[in-house]
């Protein structure tokens, strides 16, 4: 299920967008405002953003907004919803954003743009280093200290996941969800195995615990 952050201070529209969405199969964390936006980011894990442009903290807010996400590093896609339908409102938009929608619209469009915007995915480094742990991803290599460490797809997959999120605490269930596919029913330790296989290969201070709540790659 993929998660959206949707910020949206009307609540006839939030909440119609909102349930349009989760009909659709998507979890939606709905924001009123920029620091309900921001705590929703903080503690909720999102693939995708729908935003207002227009919100109570001004005009252009949500481009604002946009641009301390990018500013801070963020680059999950991002779909606008705004009245303004001006070229350079659709250019100011395309240039934080992957896309831009204009109001009024349809929900079937919406759904729509958003699936699209998914597939796209996030904008990702080629490159990722830690200490002396290197992810190439294009390649799909890994070395430490400059030689080639040999791993298996699966844990390339996860070694991905976390390295590229450095800082982010991933649940078991979230990995297991993401690598190995929803509904996932095989053995339970799966990731503590492939966590402890990769920290073997590795270096056991890689990859962190979080005591009962998952794994992390420290920033």
């Amino acid at each position: 299920m993929a998660s959206l952050l949707l910020l949206e201070d009307d609540p006839v529209l939030g909440q119609t967008v909102a349930e349009a969405l989760a009909q659709h199969g998507f979890q939606v964390h709905w924001a009123r405002g920029e620091d309900e936006a921001w705590a929703a980011l903080l503690t909720h894990p999102v693939e995708a953003l729908v935003l207002d442009v227009r919100l109570p903290e001004g005009e252009e807010a949500g481009l604002r907004f946009a641009r301390s996400l990018r500013e801070a590093g963020i680059q999950k896609p991002i779909l606008f919803l705004t009245a303004r339908d001006a070229l350079e409102d659709r250019l100011a938009g395309l240039e934080l954003g992957e896309d831009y929608l204009t109001k009024p619209f349809h929900l079937p469009e919406l759904i729509a743009r958003v699936r699209a915007l998914l597939r796209r995915g996030e904008v990702r480094p080629s490159r990722v280093a830690r200490g002396d742990v290197v992810l190439e991803v294009e390649s799909r290599r890994v070395l430490k200290g400059g030689a080639p460490v040999p791993l298996t797809a699966k844990e390339f997959q996860v070694l991905e996941l976390l390295m590229l999120n450095p800082g982010r605490i991933f649940s078991k269930e979230e990995i297991l969800e993401r690598i190995w596919g929803p509904g996932y029913e095989g053995e339970s330790n799966l990731v503590e195995v492939y966590v402890k296989n990769l920290r073997k290969k590795l270096g056991e201070d890689l990859i962190a615990t979080v005591r009962g709540l998952g794994y992390r790659v420290p920033e």
